[in-house]
C-alpha cells in the first residue's frame, strides 16, 4: 500500500471545498466523533478513500482526523450519537454562505451541524492504509440535468 500521507488545512470555504472532496465517500463510526467543548474543536475520525494515487479508482482507505475548530456548538439530524456502532456514509462538508456554520451531510439525510466563531481545519492521515472492499459510484448529475434540459427546451 502506498506511504504518502496527506495533510491539509482549511480556513475558508474555498478549502473546506477540497477537504470535503478528499473526505467524500468516507466511512464515519459514530463512535469516532467528539465535540470538546473546552477547546471549542470538533473532532471525526474517517476512514477515507484514497483517490490520489495512479487510476480512476480508489483501491485503499485510511484514517483521517479531521479537526475543527473554532465550533461553539452542535446540532444533529438524523443521527443518534448514543448508537456508537452505526456507520455514517459522508457524502460531503459544506459551509453556509456567512462562513458562520459549517455542516457534515451524511447519507441517509443524516448531518451534523457545527456553529462556529473564528475556525479552522486540519485533516491528517494517520496509520496504515488497507484494502478498500467497495468502490462507490455516483451518478453525474450535472450530466442528467444537462440532458434533461435539452429534452426540455428541444419540446
Amino acid at each position: 500500500m502506498s506511504a504518502e500521507m496527506l495533510k491539509l488545512r482549511a480556513k475558508d470555504a474555498e478549502d473546506i471545498e477540497v477537504i470535503s472532496a478528499v473526505l467524500q465517500d468516507s466511512i464515519v463510526p459514530v463512535c469516532d466523533m467528539a465535540f470538546q467543548q473546552e477547546t471549542k474543536s470538533f473532532i471525526v475520525v474517517a476512514q477515507r478513500l484514497r483517490r490520489e494515487g495512479p487510476g480512476d479508482e480508489a483501491t485503499e482507505r485510511i484514517c483521517c482526523a479531521l479537526t475543527i475548530n473554532g465550533v461553539v456548538s452542535v446540532q444533529t439530524h438524523g443521527i443518534d450519537l448514543h448508537h456508537h456502532e452505526r456507520m455514517l456514509d459522508l457524502l460531503a462538508i459544506m459551509p453556509d454562505s456567512t462562513q458562520k456554520s459549517l455542516s457534515l451531510i451524511f447519507a441517509g439525510d443524516a448531518r451534523i451541524r457545527l456553529a462556529l466563531e473564528s475556525w479552522g481545519a486540519v485533516v491528517e492521515d494517520f496509520g496504515a492504509s488497507w484494502p478498500a472492499l467497495c468502490h462507490p459510484h455516483h451518478e453525474d448529475l450535472l450530466s442528467e440535468r444537462s440532458s434533461s434540459d435539452t429534452a426540455r427546451n428541444a419540446s
